[in-house]
C-alpha cells in the first residue's frame, strides 16, 4: 500500500479545536486591546462605529465571497483521501482556488464601485473610503481561504492558526500607525488608514499559508486506505463544489446578515426612541464594543466548528456513523468545557472588563453575555449538519431567526424604554429558534441523538463554583489598593481574581469529572504528562 509523504500531520479533532483556540483566543485579545486605541484617536464610540461600520460591510462581501468554497474545499479533501484518491483531492483544491480568486476580483471591483452608495445608506457616509481601501483584500482573503480550507482538509490546524495570529499582530501595527499618520486629515482618512492594515495584514497572511502548503507535499492516506483515482470530468468537481458550497456560504450570508441589519437599523430606530444623532451613534458604538467581547468566547466555538467539520465528514463518507455521532458528543462537550464560563464570567464581571478596556455601558454585555453559550450550540449544530450533508436545512433555520431579529430589532429598538437592549433580545431570540429546529433536524434526518444538556451540566456548576473565591478576592484585593490608580487597580484585582476563577474552575472540573484524563490527552498528551494525570 502506498501511504505517500506529507510535510504535516493530521491532528486529533480536540488537538485540532486547542490549537485553533489558543489562536482564536490571542487575535480576539489583541483586537480587543486594539479598541481603546482606535475609540480614542477616532475621538469616542461615535468615530469608532464610523470605522467599525465600514469593515462590517466590508465582511459582509468578504463572507459571500469566502465561506462556502473553503468549507467545500476542506470537506471535499477530507473525502477523497478518505476514499484513497489523492489527486482528486488535488484537483477539488486547485479548481476551488480558481474560482474563489475570480470571485475575490468581481467583489473588489462592485464594492469599490458602490462604497458611496453603501456607505450613505448605512448612515455612516465617511466610512466609503475606507469600504474603497478595504476591498481589495477580498481577493487577497479569497486566496487565502482557499490555502486554509485546503490545509484543513488534511486535519491540520497549525497554518491556519499561526497565519491568524501574525495577520492580527501585522495589522494592529500597521493599522495605528496608519490612524496617527492620517487623522490630521479627518475621520474619514483614519478610517481609510485603519483599513488599510487590514490589507497588510492578509497579504502577511497569505504569504505564510502558501509556505505551509508548499511544505506539506502529498498528503498520506490514513492506515488501512488504499491508493486509487478515479479520472473524474471537470463537471464532476464543479458540482460537487456547488453542492456543497452554495449552501454554506447561503447560510453564512444570512447569519452574518444579522449583523449587516444592525448597521442599516439599529441607529435610525434609536434615533426614533427619541435619541440625538450623536447619542444614537455613541451607543451603537457601544453595541459594537459589546458584541467584540461576545466574539472572544465565540472565536473558541469557531475553532472547534472548523475541526470538527472534516472530522465528521470524513466518518460520515466513510458510512461509521456511530463514530460520527460519538465525534459530534465530544464536539458539543468541548463546546460547553469553552463556552459557559466565558459566559459567566462576563456576565458577572462585566464592570471590571469594561474598566480594563476603557469602554462604556457594560450592562450591554452583562445582558448579552449567555448569548455565546446559544451561539455555540447553533454554530456547532451547523457545522454538523453540513459535515453529514443537511446542507439546506442549516441555511433555512438560520434564516429563520436573521428575519426574526430583524423584526425585532425594529420593533424593540425603536421603544425608548427599551432602546439598545433591543437588539439583545433579538440576539437571543435568533439563536434560540434555530437551536431547536437545529436539535428536529438532526434526530430525525440522520438519527443523530445528540445530548446538548448534559454536558452543559458540569461546566455550568463548576462556572458558578469558580465565582464563590474570585468574585469576593476581586472586591478585597480593589480595596486594599485603593489607595493607587483606580485604572491599576482595578486592573490587578482583576487580573488576580481572573487567575483564581481559571484554577478554581479546572480543579472543579477534575473533581466532578466534567474534565477527564482522556479529555486532556486527546487536546495535549503533553500538557496531561506536565500536570500528572
Amino acid at each position: 500500500m502506498h501511504k505517500g509523504r506529507s510535510g504535516i500531520s493530521a491532528q486529533t479533532m480536540a488537538r485540532g479545536f486547542a490549537i485553533l483556540s489558543v489562536a482564536s483566543i490571542a487575535v480576539k485579545v489583541l483586537s480587543l486591546l486594539f479598541v481603546p486605541i482606535l475609540r480614542k484617536l477616532m475621538g469616542g464610540s461615535a468615530g469608532y462605529q464610523v470605522y467599525t461600520s465600514a469593515n462590517q460591510i466590508y465582511a459582509f462581501v468578504y463572507v459571500i465571497a469566502t465561506a462556502g468554497l473553503p468549507v467545500a474545499i476542506s470537506k471535499s479533501v477530507t473525502e477523497f483521501l478518505s476514499l484513497g484518491d489523492r489527486k482528486s483531492a488535488g484537483r477539488s483544491f486547485r479548481l476551488s482556488r480558481t474560482l474563489l480568486a475570480s470571485m475575490g476580483i468581481l467583489l473588489t471591483i462592485v464594492l469599490i464601485l458602490f462604497s458611496k452608495m453603501i456607505a450613505r445608506a448605512s448612515g455612516y457616509e465617511e466610512a466609503w473610503l475606507g469600504i474603497v481601501v478595504i476591498a481589495p483584500n477580498l481577493l487577497v482573503c479569497a486566496i487565502l481561504s482557499a490555502y486554509r480550507g485546503y490545509l484543513q482538509g488534511l486535519k491540520n490546524m497549525t497554518p491556519t492558526a499561526v497565519s491568524q495570529v501574525i495577520e492580527q499582530i501585522v495589522h494592529l501595527l500597521v493599522a495605528i500607525v496608519a490612524v496617527l499618520i492620517l487623522r490630521n486629515k479627518g475621520l474619514m482618512w483614519a478610517v481609510a488608514g485603519a483599513s488599510f492594515g487590514t490589507v497588510a495584514g492578509s497579504l502577511t497572511a497569505l504569504a505564510i499559508v502558501i509556505y505551509y502548503y508548499l511544505k506539506s507535499g502529498t498528503p498520506a492516506l490514513a492506515e488501512g486506505v488504499e491508493e486509487k483515482h478515479v479520472n473524474y470530468p471537470t463537471s464532476y468537481y464543479l458540482k460537487m463544489i456547488a453542492r456543497y458550497s452554495i449552501p454554506i456560504t447561503l447560510s453564512a450570508a444570512i447569519q452574518y446578515g444579522g449583523t449587516i441589519i444592525d448597521v442599516f437599523i439599529v441607529k435610525s430606530r434609536l434615533i426614533a426612541s427619541g435619541l440625538s444623532d450623536y447619542e444614537a451613534a455613541s451607543m451603537h458604538g457601544d453595541l459594537s464594543c459589546a458584541r467584540q467581547l461576545i466574539n472572544v468566547p465565540t472565536a473558541l466555538v469557531t475553532a472547534l466548528c472548523v475541526s470538527v467539520l472534516p472530522v465528521i465528514a470524513g466518518l460520515h463518507a466513510e458510512g461509521k456513523k456511530e463514530e460520527a455521532e460519538k465525534k459530534a458528543q465530544e464536539s458539543f462537550k468541548l463546546c460547553f468545557i469553552a463556552a459557559v464560563p466565558c459566559a459567566v464570567a462576563m456576565t458577572v464581571f462585566a464592570s471590571q472588563i469594561y474598566g480594563v478596556l476603557d469602554f462604556d455601558m457594560p450592562l450591554i454585555m452583562t445582558t448579552m453575555a449567555l448569548s455565546v453559550v446559544f451561539m455555540g450550540i447553533v454554530h456547532l449544530q451547523s457545522s454538523i449538519m453540513q459535515s453529514v450533508n443537511l446542507l439546506y436545512q442549516s441555511m433555512i433555520f438560520v434564516g429563520v431567526g436573521v428575519l426574526l431579529k430583524a423584526i425585532l430589532n425594529y420593533i424593540l429598538i425603536g421603544i425608548p424604554g427599551l432602546n439598545i437592549y433591543g437588539a439583545v433580545i433579538s440576539t437571543y431570540v435568533s439563536y434560540i429558534v434555530p437551536m431547536v429546529l437545529n436539535a428536529i433536524v438532526l434526530i430525525r434526518r440522520r438519527a443523530m441523538k445528540l445530548d446538548m444538556f448534559q454536558p452543559l451540566l458540569y461546566p455550568t456548576i463548576a462556572s458558578t463554583v469558580m465565582l464563590i473565591p474570585s468574585f469576593p478576592a476581586y472586591f478585597l484585593l480593589h480595596f486594599i489598593l485603593k489607595f493607587t490608580d483606580p485604572y491599576v487597580s482595578n486592573l490587578i484585582a482583576f487580573g488576580i481574581a481572573a487567575v483564581i476563577a481559571v484554577v478554581t474552575y479546572y480543579i472543579t472540573m477534575r473533581l466532578t469529572g466534567g474534565l477527564t484524563r482522556s479529555d486532556l490527552e486527546s487536546i495535549s498528551p503533553k500538557l496531561a504528562r506536565k500536570l500528572k494525570l
